[in-house]
């Protein structure tokens, strides 16, 4: 009897503390909150270089803004190889190894020039055309050794961009799948153009661009909304996307791993645990919300801009980065949203 009055006084003392913080306020408003008044225009979006535009953060992989305001192909194409990297690892990791690389090291995967030079030079029979090289390029990695049985012991760049990657072999095939199926024929901004002219709509234009890009070895969805958008949402990257606004991303919505979670969180726990079901919970709830109330430059739909603050707020590892104050406490605060926060122990959710 006395366990279950405890259990139960724990309980109350919990939905209190939800109720205090919460004060009607769904979860995912506070999450908006927090992101426009203590991180947007702070450490991102506005006054702010992007991440990838910062030497500090992502070495010699860090594009320049001034190339990259005008849209300029061997930025855009730096910045494509330097995001595709965000993959199955955490941010902070992968941001460590850019930094570690060399410039020559950043240049055998991301220099498009030195790249063009590498496949016109090279004798290698998988690269005669798209379809070939993707389907029969075998270079392969054991252990520390990377090699290939079509050319055994043959000096080539895709070997070398797979020492760089340091993931699975085939990754090193990215470079060379992007500079095939979009850099070669006319610079992206053909690709671009070709968009716009079978497509009226910006946001649609935006979709069409991921599919795309999406299609080049190993990058996918997910990775071709992060470039696409990064490229043409304005409240991102204030004059750093060069592809608004004739490409608007501002319905594009990353789902990685934090924004999975905390998406399935908020819904129906019975709804599909997609790709899309949660890409389409994030635009439904996006037009719950008119953005500029929190600040009038924004758009007042924006999905990216909501997916971008779940992001942030639930990512632990770029909280720690930034010296989050939240990283310390040992319960809620009062303005939190527990559900989601990543600092909120464990042991509260199941004690009592």
């Amino acid at each position: 009897m006395t366990t279950v009055t405890i259990a139960s006084r724990k309980s109350v003392r919990r939905q209190g503390r939800k109720r205090r913080a919460y004060d009607g306020r769904s979860p995912l408003r506070f999450v908006l909150e927090w992101y426009f008044s203590r991180v947007y225009g702070r450490s991102e979006g506005p006054t702010q270089l992007p991440f990838y535009c910062k030497p500090e953060r992502v070495g010699e992989f860090a594009v320049s803004p001034a190339e990259l305001a005008v849209g300029d192909g061997k930025a855009v194409f730096r910045l494509f190889v330097a995001l595709s990297m965000y993959q199955g690892l955490r941010d902070v990791v992968v941001m460590r190894r850019q930094r570690a690389s060399s410039r020559a090291m950043m240049g055998v995967v991301a220099d498009l020039s030195l790249l063009k030079e590498l496949i016109a030079t090279s004798n290698c029979p998988a690269m005669l055309e798209t379809e070939a090289f993707e389907a029969r390029c075998d270079v392969s990695k054991h252990g520390k050794a990377v090699d290939c049985v079509t050319c055994p012991g043959a000096p080539c760049h895709v070997k070398d961009a797979t020492v760089v990657f340091n993931r699975m072999a085939d990754m090193g095939k990215l470079p060379t799948s992007a500079w095939l199926r979009v850099w070669r024929d006319g610079d992206v901004q053909r690709a671009v153009a070709e968009t716009c002219q079978s497509e009226t709509v910006p946001t649609k234009r935006a979709q069409l661009l991921v599919e795309r890009f999406a299609q080049v070895h190993r990058v996918g969805r997910k990775l071709a909304t992060m470039f696409v958008s990064a490229l043409s949402t304005p409240g991102l990257a204030p004059g750093l996307t060069p592809w608004f606004p004739d490409i608007d991303g501002n319905e594009l919505v990353v789902i990685d791993t934090n924004v999975a979670q905390a998406v399935d969180k908020l819904r129906e726990s019975d709804r599909l645990k997609t790709y899309k079901a949660r890409e389409c919970w994030v635009r439904e709830q996006a037009a719950s919300f008119d953005l500029r109330a929190f600040r009038p430059e924004l758009p007042g739909y924006s999905p990216r801009l909501v997916q971008q603050a779940l992001y942030t707020f639930c990512s632990r590892s770029n909280r720690l980065a930034r010296g989050d104050s939240c990283a310390d406490r040992k319960a809620p605060c009062a303005e939190c949203a527990p559900t989601l926060c990543p600092f909120v122990p464990r042991w509260s959710d199941s004690s009592g």
